[in-house]
């Protein structure tokens, strides 16, 4: 809702001029993947060089590394984009300040440990988990920091460091960059808005509700002049001033991790994002208005737009991949595919068919019927959370390593696995295989021992940043790991 007058008088003017909005988003991101999945958040890049069918011999080595960089829960999992030749990237760090707590009374405990343990006691288990966790939080410093980096060479352009907060898991939503400015949802609910070419902020805006240690994920849409925040609840502020220009309703918007998305239909604009009990909601961007809201199974995975398709993937094969045909007044289902599921892998989508990440699977679905045109194995061990990219004929999945496959509904055509070393060198498995003698039968079982935990501690141990997703940009790759972020230059030589 509207915050005072001047809020009031500028949701009425933003109201008489519906037709522009997303335009803006539209032509920022054409060629850019300057935010979450990419040019449209469909994961989809169609406008690709021709990328390279299979590994060189001796591997493919990086163009370039960052250095240091703390992730997963001493730095997040956020994930790279790239705007105007710059790649960005959100952190965060911790440091300890005080005395260094001792053994956790109540660690995590993995769904084997929990048996014999009633609903109630294991309820009870959390509760002291949690308050033990913000007590030891108290021991450390939090910071955050966005990272702009040169696309082509890796030179750290800027660096804005804010101080941060303590949540249970890092803030890692992806930068949203649309002109010459950048936006991240920071810890503790905090609203920011940077110059992207300079890294200084421009506006910070705290967003109303309660905060203890509750983490965010989903990342900024841009929707004309106001960009919409899913901080609990969807947040509509101006883009230019930060200012709240409508607050969505805390029940009905009440959101997962998911990222909101953005539908054009007949000069029209409206937001799409994935609510209470993973119904869907469609709001009007300039008052934050619901119009409507459909039953949709919805879970962690963003909802995707395609023309007026809606795609939403839940986190169970009952839930399954469902497609909802879009209307001004409502969505109706179309179909629904139930072969495969994942936590919060989003699925990629082209102009004639679906790419979808499950169960160490991915599928090829067609967006028109719903029908599988194929699926195929993911030789990783348990692959999850984090979403496939596609440019041109190409996908990609990151979890382990690097696998690349053709984006054709014909049949499912591995192109190249690749692991990496701690140089970051991107070889196939065999490549390494050989050069630490693995298969070689003349070793005797210790010399075969001491091979495998080369192997385990160069190779074995290092790859993505799992939960993390790429980032493409004219034929170069961008690529989170654990303490890195890489860049690949995928072109195809002539």
């Amino acid at each position: 809702m509207a915050r005072d007058l001047s809020c009031f008088r500028l949701v009425l003017s933003l109201a008489t001029l519906p037709t522009i909005f997303c335009s803006v988003h539209s032509a920022a991101i054409a060629e850019d993947w300057n935010q979450w999945r990419g040019p449209e958040r469909t994961g989809y890049a169609a406008d690709a060089p021709q990328l390279i069918q299979q590994l060189p011999e001796a591997g493919l080595k990086p163009v370039w590394t960052s250095g240091k960089i703390d992730s997963a829960r001493d730095g997040g999992w956020g994930s790279p984009i790239v705007s105007d030749g710059i790649v960005y990237l959100f952190t965060h760090k911790k440091e300890l300040v005080g005395e260094k707590p001792g053994p956790k009374q109540f660690p995590w405990l993995a769904p084997n440990k929990r048996t014999g343990m009633s609903d109630e006691e294991y309820a009870e288990y959390e509760k002291n988990r949690r308050n033990e966790d913000e007590t030891r939080a108290k021991a450390y410093q939090f910071r955050e920091f966005v990272r702009a980096y040169d696309a082509r060479t890796g030179e750290e352009l800027w660096v804005n460091q804010s101080d941060s907060t303590y949540t249970r898991f890092p803030q890692s939503g992806c930068p949203t960059v649309v002109g010459d400015q950048l936006f991240i949802l920071g810890a503790g609910r905090v609203a920011r808005c940077l110059n992207a070419k300079t890294g200084q902020e421009l506006w910070k805006t705290p967003l109303p509700g309660e905060f203890r240690d509750e983490y965010y994920q989903a990342s900024v849409l841009i929707a004309g002049p106001v960009a919409v925040f899913n901080a609990s609840q969807l947040f509509g502020l101006d883009t230019s001033t930060g200012q709240i220009v409508w607050s969505g309703d805390p029940e009905l918007t009440k959101g997962t991790h998911a990222s909101p998305v953005c539908w054009k239909h007949d000069g029209q604009s409206y937001v799409l994002s994935i609510g209470k009990g993973g119904n869907v909601v469609c709001l009007d961007p300039a008052s934050g208005q619901i119009l409507w809201t459909v039953e949709a199974d919805g879970g962690h995975a963003s909802p995707i737009v395609k023309g007026d398709k809606l795609l939403i993937y839940g986190n169970s094969r009952k839930k399954g991949l469902r497609c909802f045909t879009l209307r001004p007044d409502g969505a109706e289902t179309l179909w629904l595919f139930q072969r495969v599921t994942d936590k919060g892998s989003t699925p990629v989508v082209t102009d004639t068919h679906v790419y979808v990440q499950g169960e160490r699977k991915v599928a090829c679905v067609d967006l028109e019927t719903g029908s599988q045109q194929w699926t195929g194995n993911l030789d990783m061990a348990n692959p999850q959370w984090s979403s496939p990219i596609g440019a041109g004929d190409v996908g990609f999945y990151a979890y382990d390593g690097l696998v690349a496959f053709r984006l054709t509904p014909d049949a499912y055509e591995e192109l190249f696995a690749a692991r990496m070393n701690k140089e970051f060198l991107m070889a196939n498995d065999e490549h390494y295989r050989a050069e630490y003698g693995l298969d070689n039968n003349e070793l005797d079982a210790e010399e075969r021992k001491k091979a495998y935990v080369a192997y385990e501690q160069n190779v074995g141990k290092q790859g993505p940043l799992k939960c993390s997703t790429p980032a493409f940009d004219n034929g170069f790759l961008y690529l989170r790991t654990a303490d890195n972020l890489i860049c690949y230059d995928l072109r195809r030589t002539p």
